[in-house]
């Protein structure tokens, strides 16, 4: 038994189009997708129908739900119009009701139950909740990774497989791949299919293979044609449209560095140097001027 384990695709189609290639020849039975589909790239549609073409066990993520409460009516106000979320707005705009309802009903976790194999459980990013990221523990590698990325992850895996009854844990959120093992569980990250930040350029995934009685992981990368995409964000109007954060969003696929989340923490910054409270989301002023100053090299 073989399944694909991917993650955080976030409609980069080219990228998940390269890992479903790769997967199948690696003989792959089956497929997991642990949230983040779609916020981020120039193929919502696309990227989704092709994940559901797959009947694979797949859960929401935290873009999930902002589609969701954007959807809504659920999401700050500032969402409908500021220039931080427009590439939000650009890839709702082309969803369906289908679409939109069927990320809604996507469940939170899944256990993935096969005949003559143990359990999987799946998270997008810790068993406590979609936005909290797992952080490796005693991995000096990962830690390294972990701080240059500036990813907050609270929870470490020992500690995430103790919450869990399954035998194996599957996770996303951070975009950094890793695997480790505590008293016979299996905790495991496939990376970002869309977006690694660890340094990687390409497409991450993982393959989880039964043998000898257990789950084993082998943390893959594979080449996809990055210029492809880039075109179709120009072409497609998504670069028009979502500016700075798909500007970032584009330099952190072909970098492989966190600097979409960089160019929002430096927005941030300013806020506060500023004076100005806000929940997450900057007045357009400081925005455009964070996005003048970014460091863009």
């Amino acid at each position: 038994m073989r399944l694909a384990i991917l993650a955080d695709i976030h409609g980069n189609l080219p990228a998940l189009d390269a890992v479903l290639a790769d997967a199948r020849a690696h003989s792959a039975e089956g497929f997991v997708v642990a949230g983040d589909l779609l916020v981020g790239g120039p193929f919502p549609v696309e990227t989704l129908d092709r994940l559901r073409s797959l009947k694979a066990w797949i859960i929401r993520g935290n873009t999930e739900t902002y589609f969701t409460n954007y959807d809504t009516g659920a999401a700050p106000e500032e969402w409908q119009t500021c220039a931080q979320w427009a590439a939000l707005r650009w890839s709702h705009a082309r969803l369906d009701r289908d679409a939109l309802d069927y990320l809604a009903a996507l469940p939170d976790t899944r256990e993935v139950a096969l005949p003559g194999v143990t359990p999987i459980c799946v998270v997008h990013g810790s068993p406590r909740g979609l936005s909290e990221g797992i952080l490796p523990g005693d991995d000096a590698d990962a830690a390294r990774k972990f701080a240059q990325a500036r990813v907050d992850a609270p929870l470490t895996a020992r500690d995430a497989l103790a919450q869990i009854a399954a035998p194996t844990l599957v996770c996303g959120h951070t975009h950094i791949a890793w695997q480790q093992r505590h008293n016979g569980q299996l905790a495991l990250n496939p990376g970002a299919v869309g977006g690694p930040i660890d340094g990687v350029l390409g497409a991450e995934y993982a393959l989880l293979t039964w043998e000898a009685g257990r789950w084993t992981a082998d943390l893959r990368i594979v080449d996809y044609d990055i210029d492809a995409l880039f075109s179709a964000y120009r072409d497609r109007g998504m670069l028009a449209s979502g500016g700075a954060m798909v500007r970032a969003l584009m330099h952190s696929i072909e970098t492989g560095q966190n600097h979409a989340w960089y160019l929002v923490l430096h927005a941030f910054d300013l806020a506060a140097q500023a004076g100005i409270q806000h929940n997450g989301v900057v007045p357009d002023e400081i925005w455009e001027r964070a996005a003048a100053t970014f460091d863009w090299s």
